[in-house]
């Protein structure tokens, strides 16, 4: 997208300039306040012979007559580096960073854009398996060559990785220095660095009300029909990719398309297939029908998705569709509500806005975020062929009173404090929703989802009366 887009200009112009003169948060190094705390580190070797654990210990290293000492304080300076510039662009701070050590390192950082030097975009790095960069190319190439729809965020790369030698900034061929023979020897994912630069929406843990995000979820489902319309399939819907309005009543979007593929278009046409006649859901999975991948030893993914958001047909590794997709819809409306204690405070909300929603150092997890019961953490330890199990043992018609009698106490739990009416209003729409993919053997199209969620606006419209709106259009 173009930086002058009208949700672009909308981000105050809080910014101008070199990054450095932001101040200690956001320079390149950040000299956090010092703090006392108990030494985590342990000195052996020391002369006071005192362990992390602040335990005495004799020569012979045991517990000696069992006393303990006191923790130790000391003064620890804690230093953070975060860059002034990331790929010619003037970097304000950092909005993403993906936890896990293996995968795609992806990082999303906040910086300011060529044209105008005051608005705010989101740059992408990441480092995409080489199999997968065709894919991607061709994904944003299909993007490029049709209209922009207001619910897609279309990224633009900064440059292509690909474009002289399949080596080139990629882990193995330039970072390892191996050669061709030996890259195809090694059972090892090769990958190149990719960048990207796109609008900055705002993430969905600033959302001001329920009834802000089911709006965000409404225009990521008409993003995706889009997309299905167009000949793309995404793949990865999960609560990340998903992005609210920066204006009030406004419709989210799509955005992230890592491993989003070309497909046939008008795939979304496809009818569901008809209900099926429920019978006993726990007894059918005695003997499933799905192929199992139990045996892979390949070292490739063999699914593409968040492992909480996955359907229950790609855990079992059946083939991606459309459909699959739309039930990650489904998940991530309900993980969400269960995910978050309320909205932030209003001016919480709207300082995150004007710093372009970039998280302070040391601020550490939002204060809203939650944890999820574990009857929900279930969707996310465990073999997938376990987690396809439990989801699919929960959508059966027979298990939905037992879902929501269990669920409800922690949606109380988590809104009630917010507004008395929410809570009741989540487990209507819930509820609705679930009902209807379980209804539909988990095949539900883009408008049978949306009408629901719209109806169920309609129906709670009240209840956001009791939210306030934080941002200053």
């Amino acid at each position: 997208m173009t930086s002058d887009s009208a949700f672009q200009s909308a981000i105050p112009p809080t910014f101008s300039g070199s990054a450095s003169k932001l101040g200690t948060p956001y320079s390149a190094s950040s000299d956090l306040p010092s703090v006392d705390q108990p030494s985590a580190t342990s000195s052996t070797g020391s002369k006071s012979g005192t362990t992390s654990t602040g335990s005495k210990r004799g020569p012979d290293n045991d517990m000696s007559q069992g006393k303990r000492s006191k923790r130790r304080k000391r003064t620890v300076a804690l230093r953070a580096f975060i860059p002034v510039r990331v790929h010619g662009r003037d970097c304000i701070g950092i909005l993403f960073t993906s936890g896990s050590i293996r995968g795609r390192g992806t990082t999303v950082y906040v910086v300011v854009g060529a044209r105008d030097g005051k608005t705010y975009l989101a740059l992408k790095t990441s480092w995409q398996d080489v199999a997968r960069a065709d894919d991607q190319a061709a994904v944003l190439k299909k993007l490029s060559d049709h209209k922009p729809h207001p619910n897609v965020i279309t990224p633009s790369r900064l440059f292509d990785p690909m474009a002289k030698d399949r080596r080139v900034d990629s882990t193995l061929g330039s970072i390892r220095g191996l050669l061709d023979e030996e890259m195809e020897q090694l059972k090892v994912e090769n990958r190149i660095l990719t960048v990207t630069e796109s609008e900055l929406w705002r993430p969905v843990a600033y959302f001001w009300s329920p009834h802000d995000f089911v709006r965000g979820v409404i225009g990521a489902l008409l993003g995706h029909q889009y997309l299905c319309e167009i000949g793309i399939l995404h793949r990865d819907i999960s609560e990340n990719n998903i992005v609210l309005a920066l204006c009030r009543g406004g419709l989210g979007a799509l955005i992230d398309f890592d491993m989003a593929i070309v497909g046939r278009p008008n795939m979304h046409q496809d009818s569901p297939p008809p209900p099926r006649i429920h019978t006993d859901i726990l007894a059918s999975l005695i003997q499933p029908s799905f192929p199992s991948l139990a045996d892979d030893k390949s070292y490739k993914a063999q699914r593409t998705g968040t492992t909480p958001y996955m359907s229950v047909g790609v855990l079992r590794g059946e083939p991606h569709t459309h459909f699959d997709d739309i039930e990650s819809f489904l998940y991530v409306l309900v993980l969400f509500f269960l995910s978050y204690k309320g909205p932030l405070r209003k001016e919480a909300l709207n300082a995150a806005r004007v710093r372009g929603f970039i998280q302070p150092l040391g601020a550490g997890r939002l204060p809203h975020v939650t944890s999820w019961p574990d009857m929900f953490e279930r969707w996310a330890s465990g073999t997938f062929q376990e987690i396809s199990d439990r989801k699919y043992s929960a959508l059966g018609p027979a298990s939905h009173a037992g879902f929501m009698q269990r669920s409800y106490p922690h949606i109380r739990s988590r809104w009630d404090s917010s507004s008395q009416t929410t809570a009741p209003a989540l487990a209507d729409l819930i509820l609705k929703c679930w009902s209807m993919f379980s209804r539909h053997d988990l095949k539900v199209a883009h408008k049978q989802f949306i009408e629901v969620l719209r109806e169920w606006l309609k129906q709670f419209a009240s209840d956001e009366d009791n939210y306030v709106y934080p941002f200053d259009d």
